[in-house]
């Protein structure tokens, strides 16, 4: 069957680190034929490093290729790039976050639709071997469940992607990133109205581009939430807590808190009932083969049990490749499909609607402190 040629938008820190490095070794599935990077110097390194030569500064250009689909690993919004590749006829895969309106997520469900073409969202936890298992596993939980605690305790980045040689080159021409902050912002405005900087973070950095992987994780687990109860953002928009409400009557309270100087990424996700439980604890997105641990726990007898399983060293952003492969390939739906990203956009706005009266008083404060 022939290689699906692909070319990667944006050659920043996670392409680097794990997707292009991961297409490359897939070589039996991809052929990585095509670059895009708004840094000149940036994609000179990239592209000597892995030998692409055909190689842009602007994706409208990428996309005309003859490729067969595009991974999009850009900043903000990922819509406007998807649309134009899906009605170019070009299969995709973009990262996090799909897009930061309801109206873009709204679009790509009809373009998906329209195209008849594969459409996923790098949601690499869902192909994460102990996430798979854990989900297995959740039956002997789920029917009691009353309390889930997810939380990311999240270091600075340098303090975590200092063992890898990533490159980024400080020579985006001054015009195009004003143009890229002011495309942002509009998307921004479109979604919550005129903002203060706290509020810009708060919205598309700690709600859009960290907490969508754990909205996901957790839809992934337990379906869809009743409603978000109150959400509480606080220390300069670095802190933030969900509550929400599931209709079977169990809650789960989402944490985010960015502790920038202690090097120790912490990520778990706990589901607990009165006699069983169930930890999923990620490792760093940060660190390649990492393996997810699951931690099952019960009763027998009178005696308490706990077992730690490590399920596979196999990399997640590696599974999720080769799943978007299998879609491409077979005419299948992905596991993260487009509408499983516009019911993420939809959470995370309720997030943004449930924040607290003292949360929207400290937001609308001066810059983050």
């Amino acid at each position: 069957m022939p290689r699906i040629r692909i070319g990667v938008v944006g050659c920043g820190l996670i392409a680097q680190m794990m997707h292009i490095p991961h297409l490359v070794e897939l070589d039996d599935l991809y052929d990585l034929v095509a670059l895009c990077d708004v840094s000149p110097g940036t994609l000179a390194f990239v592209g000597d490093r892995y030998r692409v030569a055909r190689r842009h500064t602007d994706w409208r250009a990428l996309i005309q290729e003859p490729l067969d689909a595009v991974l999009i690993a850009t900043a903000g919004s990922h819509a406007p790039i998807a649309l134009t590749a899906l009605r170019a006829g070009k299969h995709v895969l973009t990262e996090k976050p799909m897009c930061y309106t309801r109206r873009e997520a709204d679009e790509l469900v009809d373009a998906v639709a329209a195209s008849g073409l594969t459409f996923m969202v790098a949601y690499m936890k869902r192909y994460d071997p102990g996430y798979r298992y854990a989900r297995e596993a959740l039956p002997a939980v789920r029917p009691a469940l009353r309390y889930v605690q997810v939380t990311v305790f999240h270091p600075s980045e340098r303090a975590q992607a200092g063992h890898h040689d990533i490159r980024r080159v400080r020579d985006v021409p001054a015009e195009v990133l004003a143009r890229l902050v002011a495309e942002e912002d509009a998307l921004i405005r479109e979604a919550i109205g005129e903002f203060t900087p706290r509020e810009r973070t708060a919205f598309a950095e700690a709600l859009l581009s960290t907490l969508v992987h754990d909205v996901n994780a957790v839809r992934g687990l337990l379906g869809e939430p009743a409603e978000v109860v109150a959400t509480e953002f606080w220390a300069g928009a670095e802190s933030v807590v969900s509550l929400w409400r599931y209709a079977q009557g169990f809650r789960v309270v989402v944490s985010l808190q960015y502790l920038w100087d202690l090097a120790d990424y912490r990520e778990e996700i706990g589901l607990y009932a009165p006699g069983a439980r169930l930890r999923l604890c990620f490792p760093s997105p940060f660190f390649r083969n990492e393996p997810t641990s699951v931690v099952l726990s019960g009763m027998e007898g009178e005696a308490a049990w706990e077992k730690r399983v490590v399920v596979s060293h196999r990399e997640a952003f590696k599974e999720e490749l080769r799943h978007f492969a299998e879609c491409v390939r077979g005419g299948r739906t992905p596991t993260t499909s487009v509408e499983d990203g516009r019911a993420d956009v939809l959470w995370l706005h309720r997030m943004w609607q449930a924040r607290t009266p003292r949360s929207v008083e400290e937001l609308k404060a001066g810059p983050p402190a």
